[in-house]
């Protein structure tokens, strides 16, 4: 058990985050604030519904646009405030002492105003620094269910065109409960087939049919957050097997009513049945979280000792979406400093 006293060693713990988005209008609103505090924006945030109202992916939804009802215009979307709030990114990463993080880009307004390719060459250049901060980066982008496979599709071919942007993975996420992932077979056939790694948002809303599918329809080697997968033994036999890794984010499952506490959360039973676990911090700015505060409270409230910290950490650098050289040299430095 790691008690409060022991909480520094997960501070200096070297880390690997998969899942963390990039927050574009939060950060983006964040970073005008400082820069203008007067800034206008707009909306009218007293319409907007209590999130606590509602259940399931609509209670998400309703977060995450509780949190951005003050819409910023569209000349907030640059390259340079891109690449600035993909730099603040990679320094908080940096103070925490991860080692590798790979960072979602999404977003329609983003994608819109500067074109799938600008976007990712921004937050390429906002990464710039991540080699002199010791961290390694990728970009992960994220298509969203509701929107259809064309557009799906559209986005991931513009990716997979933009060379030299750090480009790693796509992320399936959105609506599972109507949106099956068969839908989308083409468009992740064309991701996977450019050598990208897939991971898939599924169960966490729904049930574990969706993780089914994600690994057999989509070849999908990491799941999204997944914590419905305790219900299907079977599924956990086969998770384990072809080392699919789940991208758990505790504070955002207890957020979205997932989970009734901490303590009900299914992570210790997950580790106990030697399934692949990382963990991770989702949307850090919205949450009000970071990625050592997240493995700080697993550990106090499921009993973790240093060697499952650090393991955990081993099992992110080998989920990693990096060529097999480097996840092995990524993998050997966590271990040489766990």
């Amino acid at each position: 058990m790691v008690a409060v006293t022991e909480l520094p060693y997960i501070a200096a713990l070297p880390k690997v985050e998969l899942h963390v988005h990039l927050e574009t209008s939060l950060r983006l609103r964040r970073l005008l604030r400082r820069r203008d505090p007067d800034i206008p924006l707009i909306g009218q945030p007293h319409l907007v519904a209590d999130p606590s109202r509602f259940a399931g992916y609509d209670r998400l939804r309703r977060l995450r646009y509780a949190e951005r009802a003050n819409r910023l215009p569209d000349a907030a979307y640059t390259r340079a405030s891109i690449a600035a709030i993909t730099a603040e990114l990679i320094a908080e990463a940096s103070a925490q002492s991860v080692r590798h993080i790979e960072v979602r880009a999404g977003g329609r307004r983003a994608f819109s105003v500067l074109g799938v390719r600008g976007m990712l060459e921004a937050m390429a250049e906002g990464a710039g620094e991540s080699r002199r901060l010791g961290l390694s980066y990728g970009t992960v982008v994220t298509v969203i269910r509701e929107r259809g496979p064309e557009e799906a599709d559209r986005i991931i071919a513009e990716a997979v065109a933009a060379s030299g942007c750090a480009v790693v993975g796509v992320d399936l996420a959105g609506d599972e409960e109507n949106y099956p992932v068969a839908l989308f077979s083409a468009p992740i056939a064309r991701a996977r087939d450019a050598g990208l790694g897939i991971t898939v948002h599924a169960g966490e809303f729904a049930g574990p049919a969706g993780i089914w599918a994600a690994v057999y329809q989509l070849g999908a080697t990491r799941i999204g957050h997944g914590i419905r997968a305790i219900e299907d033994p079977a599924l956990l036999d086969r998770l384990r097997e072809r080392g699919v890794a789940l991208e758990i984010c505790p504070t955002s499952n207890l957020r979205l009513g997932l989970v009734s506490s901490l303590s009900a959360h299914p992570v210790g039973a997950l580790l106990n049945q030697g399934v692949p676990v990382t963990i991770n911090s989702d949307d850090p700015v919205m949450l009000g979280t970071t990625l050592t505060g997240e493995l700080a409270c697993i550990a106090r409230v499921h009993r973790l000792g240093p060697d499952t910290l650090g393991n955990l950490q081993v099992t992110a650098a080998r989920a990693a979406f990096l060529p097999a050289g480097e996840r092995e040299s990524l993998e050997q430095t966590i271990r040489l400093k766990s």
